[in-house]
């Protein structure tokens, strides 16, 4: 009979390692148990969550709700020229995006007023004609004048990660940005993954090991471009080993700016029942299809990883574009000027707040290399090559947030690589226009409520296996 029982009890002691064991398991196959540091940042996740789930996410949403960020003028129909052939296009209703009328928008928004946020145009400085070089060196040779004045000029754009669009241009409309949030519109299969496979196959570095065989002016057959939905082809985290630090960020910033967008559709997902009523609601089947390991052949945790590094890229441009919004001549402009000073305000608490972060993202440590130079063009040009493969989505709602979010990846770019611009120390002066700083702030908001998310998703993948638990 002692026997018995000591069995019974040696039994019931596995039973239990066994079942604490599989719950273990399960929480770390559903949500990868992110924790520790962050690839190629001296910053912990933990860390980063707290401060952004308790100080940064309630600030940034209601700044983003205020009317100079609400409203984003953009080129929504950019020709595609990414692709050859019928592109296809989106039919689903959820897809649409309906731009502002003229009466829609604040008076300081309206034709004739797009800009009057930037330094005032009185600014001396400012306005001062920029020598050429031929002023400055009247013994050089025409031809080498010539050369140096076009390398000037392209010096001078070597930090713009985007193309600006003239904002009085009649092709720019208002977009309200609460009207037309963005969430899961039903676009997937080949149109979609096309988009990426051309971001991550031909324009993310690759290392050299490498072939890079896609054709991206290629069409995708149907079969593949459904078998790899939602999966990058080949390249994978383990293969960023023995890349430089600078290719290593492109694929980050990439990579995390996708996981953002993931996280942002499975937090808002149609649902439709059989009578033709939709609803967005959270769905962690979809999230789980996405991240966990197993199905992303244990990728998942990267990738999640890489969300929180393209968070801390943008929380350090933000903390080195305070100097600039905290000039007096910037004003966030709208023609109500009691909502200005109010925008203005946050905006100043935001700023504020992410200087006071103690673990940034260090951007000093990139293109330092003697050959730098060269990688520092390329990294530009790739990244512009992204903004505009962008133009080939065939969902508007997708291609409004696309268009918003890598503009504002762009203009953080801008920000961190522009120092001597914004130190006074290069004859063209650091300015931001209104397009730029409005994807700046609401690209950001993206990332800080991908990762307020991720939270949500924590608790319900809990809840699902404590109600396992008990119905056990």
């Amino acid at each position: 009979m002692g026997n018995t029982g000591f069995y019974i009890s040696l039994y019931a002691t596995f039973l239990l390692i066994f079942v604490t064991l599989l719950q273990i398991n399960c929480e770390e196959k559903c949500f990868c148990q992110l924790s520790g540091q962050i690839d190629d940042c001296f910053c912990d996740i933990e860390t980063l969550e707290k401060f952004n789930n308790e100080q940064v996410f309630p600030l940034v949403t209601q700044l983003v709700k205020r009317d100079f960020f609400r409203y984003y003028k953009v080129n929504m129909f950019k020709p595609c020229n990414y692709f050859d052939g019928d592109i296809g296009f989106c039919e689903s209703e959820s897809c649409g995006v309906k731009p502002c009328s003229e009466e829609d928008l604040p008076v300081g928004m309206r034709n004739g007023n797009f800009n009057k946020h930037t330094p005032d145009t009185e600014d001396v400085e400012c306005n001062k004609p920029k020598k050429s070089i031929s002023d400055i060196n009247g013994t050089l040779s025409n031809v080498t004048i010539d050369f140096l004045d076009r390398w000037d000029k392209h010096d001078d754009t070597v930090h713009q990660f985007c193309d600006i669009d003239d904002e009085s241009s009649i092709e720019l409309q208002y977009i309200d940005l609460i009207a037309n949030p963005e969430r899961y519109t039903g676009y997937k299969g080949p149109m979609a993954w096309r988009i990426w496979r051309a971001i991550y196959e031909e324009n993310c570095f690759i290392p050299e090991t490498m072939s890079q065989n896609v054709n991206p002016f290629k069409r995708i057959p149907q079969a593949t471009a459904e078998q790899n939905d939602g999966k990058r082809l080949k390249f994978s985290h383990s293969d960023l080993q023995g890349m430089c630090l600078e290719k290593r960020v492109f694929y980050r910033v990439i990579s995390g700016l996708h996981t953002s967008i993931n996280t942002h559709l499975s937090a808002k997902y149609l649902f439709e029942d059989g009578w033709g009523e939709r609803r967005w609601e959270a769905n962690l089947a979809e999230f789980q299809r996405r991240f966990d390991k197993d199905v992303t052949k244990g990728e998942g945790t990267a990738r999640l990883k890489n969300l929180y590094f393209i968070y801390l890229l943008e929380l350090r441009a933000l903390s080195k574009a305070a100097e600039y919004f905290n000039r007096g001549n910037v004003v966030l402009f709208t023609g109500r000027d009691k909502e200005d000073v109010k925008t203005k305000e946050l905006l100043t608490q935001l700023l504020d707040l992410t200087k006071k972060f103690p673990m940034h993202f260090d951007e000093g440590v990139m293109f330092q290399d003697k050959n730098s130079r060269g990688l520092k063009r390329e990294f530009v040009q790739r990244f512009l090559n992204v903004t505009r493969i962008i133009d080939c989505v065939t969902c508007e709602k997708c291609r409004l947030w696309g268009k918003l979010q890598t503009q504002g990846l762009g203009t953080a770019l801008k920000v961190l690589f522009s120092a001597k611009e914004m130190d006074g120390k290069s004859d063209s002066p650091f300015q931001l226009i209104r397009q730029e700083v409005v994807s700046l702030i609401n690209a950001f908001a993206r990332l800080s409520e991908s990762i307020k998310s991720l939270e949500m998703f924590r608790a319900m993948i809990k809840d699902t296996r404590n109600n396992g638990k008990e119905e056990l």
